[in-house]
């Protein structure tokens, strides 16, 4: 089975998201989010997923798939379904360099960030009040070129900051890739990201929140779409994140002895590029956080000790509750356990699931 739609940008398991986001094209920046442009940013934001990532590819584990949908017809078709929305929510959930995040939420939080920070004075405007800064569109201007990204009128992304929180809003934001003159899709941003980082001589925590995030994919000459769980034909792909949190806490003990522990949950609506139908997810770290001991310096290792993350299917093909548990069953192992339901179906290589 070869899937039809990619991801790349993912790294290093210390970097986990347990989480947006598939990833993005090109490797992410190593400074923090509102320091410096990342290297990502020039590129389409991509939500999809690599060829050479198909959970399940023996024919095998797709029919033990396919009987484990209970309630749903037993068809061939229904467990490569399965495989092609498994692929994506994977992506989802464990994501980019260096913040172990969901990576698309992440470069939607820069893209906002950089934009008001670098701004084109010819055709855009950056208000300020209080700790409140806007950025809009000249009132005669269409278009405006801002990080080589084409915003359209109508466009409006909002960043307050309050201490050590930073949250940056977005109101139906369009843009496309401005050397592509031939785009045949846009991408439409609503929603905010609220993200907050602290640092002492014990170690730091940085945090992401978000109510509700959607992230459309559509033709250039389409309105943003319904939110929601409703297949739309008119959407080509289609990601909501709602009461999502992510935590990456640093304990930088002593000697050698820090441990990093990521925590993440959330709800999430997808639908893959080209698909015909929409799934929704819950996931959580629950109890069992990842957890990688410190190498030096503050350093970790990139293969968890252990934790694990659920996935509980909730509607569409999957309205079976179902469970999908991807599991690091031996501390440092370089492969994670795969289960449905309570049947471990096999081990996919961390490298695989986070990219290499």
């Amino acid at each position: 089975m070869t899937l039809r739609f990619k991801v790349s940008g993912v790294a290093l398991l210390s970097t986990l998201l347990v989480a947006c986001g598939g990833g993005g094209s090109g490797s992410s920046s190593k400074s923090s989010p509102t320091s410096d442009l990342p290297e990502n940013l020039p590129e389409a934001i991509s939500p999809e997923l690599p060829d050479d990532f198909v959970p399940f590819t023996d024919p095998n584990i797709l029919e033990k798939i396919k009987e484990a949908l209970t309630g749903q017809a037993g068809t061939s078709e229904l467990a490569n379904a399965y495989n092609e929305a498994l692929a994506h929510m994977v992506g989802e959930i464990f994501a980019d360099y260096p913040l172990g995040r969901t990576a698309r939420a992440v470069q939607i939080f820069n893209l906002g960030i950089n934009s008001i920070k670098i701004g084109n004075l010819t055709c855009a405007e950056v208000t300020t009040s209080g700790n409140t800064k806007t950025l809009t569109l000249k009132s005669n201007k269409e278009t405006c070129i801002v990080l080589d990204k084409t915003f359209v009128a109508g466009s409006k992304i909002t960043q307050t900051t309050n201490g050590d929180t930073t949250t940056v809003s977005f109101d139906n934001v369009r843009y496309g890739h401005n050397l592509d003159f031939s785009l045949k899709d846009q991408y439409l941003i609503s929603g905010s990201i609220q993200f907050t980082s602290s640092k002492s001589d014990l170690g730091k925590e940085r945090k992401y929140n978000i109510s509700n995030l959607s992230f459309q994919r559509v033709k250039t000459a389409s309105n943003k779409l319904i939110e929601g769980d409703v297949y739309n034909a008119e959407s080509r792909e289609y990601l909501q994140l709602k009461d999502y949190s992510f935590s990456l806490v640093d304990d930088f003990g002593s000697s050698n002895n820090g441990v990093r522990t990521l925590h993440s949950k959330g709800t999430v609506i997808g639908q893959p590029l080209d698909a015909t139908f929409r799934y929704t997810f819950s996931f959580d770290t629950g109890s069992t956080p990842f957890i990688m001991n410190e190498t030096v310096a503050n350093n970790y290792h990139h293969l968890p000790e252990q934790g694990s993350v659920s996935i509980t299917h909730q509607k569409g093909l999957f309205s079976s509750q179902l469970i999908t548990k991807i599991s690091q069953d031996e501390p440092g192992s370089i492969k994670a356990g795969v289960y449905l339901g309570t049947q471990k179906v096999d081990d996919i290589l961390w490298s695989t699931i986070i990219g290499k």
